[in-house]
C-alpha cells in the first residue's frame, strides 16, 4: 500500500514541476516576440531639409526647407524662395526673394518616428517682389511699369499632412495663406495677400 501512495504522490509532484517549467517557457517567448517586434522602430535625427518640387515644375523658382525637431509634437524652421523667372502674371511668380521662419504642432502621430502626420504651421514671410504701383500704369500696353524691388512682410497659417518612410524620407502636402503687413496692397495692383502650397520631398537625418 505504502509503494502505491509514494509512487502516486511522485507522479503529483513530477505533474506540477512539468505545468511550472511549460509556463515559464511561454512567458520567455512572449517576451522574445515583443522585444522584435515592429515597435522598436528606428530613431532618426532632429534635423530636416525638403523641397518643394511643385515650384520647380510650375515655375523657374527653387523653395527650400529647413526643420530642427523639438520633440514628437512640435518644430521650428525656415523656408527658402528664390525665383528665377520674369512673369508678374501671379504673386507667387512676382515674389523674387523671400526668407519664412515658421513653428509647427503636430497631431496624431507615433510616437516611434515623432513629427509627422497632420500638422498646423504658423509663419512671417521677408520678401522682395516687384512693384507694380497705379501711377505706372500704361494704357499703350495695358499693363504695370515694373519698378524696383520692395520689400514686403507677412504672417500667416499653413495647413499639411506629413508622411515618413522607416529609412527617414519625407513627404508632405500643404497649403497656407499669409496676409501682408504693409500698404503696398492698397497703391497699386499689388496683392494683400500670398498663398502657399506645394508637395515637398526629403530627408531627416
Amino acid at each position: 500500500m505504502k509503494p502505491i501512495f509514494f509512487s502516486i504522490t511522485f507522479l503529483f509532484l513530477f505533474s506540477i514541476l512539468s505545468a511550472q517549467e511549460e509556463s515559464e517557457e511561454k512567458v520567455i517567448k512572449v517576451e522574445i516576440v515583443k522585444d522584435s517586434s515592429f515597435e522598436a522602430a528606428d530613431t532618426f535625427g532632429n534635423n530636416e531639409i525638403r523641397v518643394n518640387f511643385l515650384d520647380l515644375l510650375l515655375f523657374p523658382a527653387f523653395h527650400g526647407y529647413y526643420e530642427r525637431i523639438i520633440d514628437e509634437n512640435s518644430s521650428y524652421g525656415t523656408g527658402l524662395f528664390v525665383n528665377f523667372g520674369d512673369s508678374l502674371s501671379s504673386d507667387v511668380v512676382q515674389r523674387r526673394f523671400a526668407i519664412s521662419p515658421y513653428y509647427r504642432l503636430y497631431f496624431l502621430n507615433r510616437r516611434d518616428y515623432g513629427t509627422k502626420g497632420i500638422f498646423v504651421e504658423a509663419f512671417s514671410s521677408f520678401a522682395t517682389s516687384k512693384d507694380e504701383d497705379s501711377s505706372n500704369y500704361d494704357e499703350l500696353t495695358d499693363s504695370y511699369i515694373e519698378r524696383d524691388n520692395i520689400f514686403r512682410v507677412s504672417l500667416g497659417v499653413t495647413f499639411g499632412r506629413k508622411w515618413i518612410s522607416r529609412s527617414g524620407y519625407t513627404y508632405e502636402p500643404f497649403v497656407g495663406v499669409g496676409r501682408y503687413l504693409d500698404n503696398h496692397g492698397s497703391n497699386g495692383s499689388n496683392p494683400e495677400a500670398h498663398v502657399r502650397f506645394g508637395l515637398s520631398i526629403g530627408k531627416r537625418y
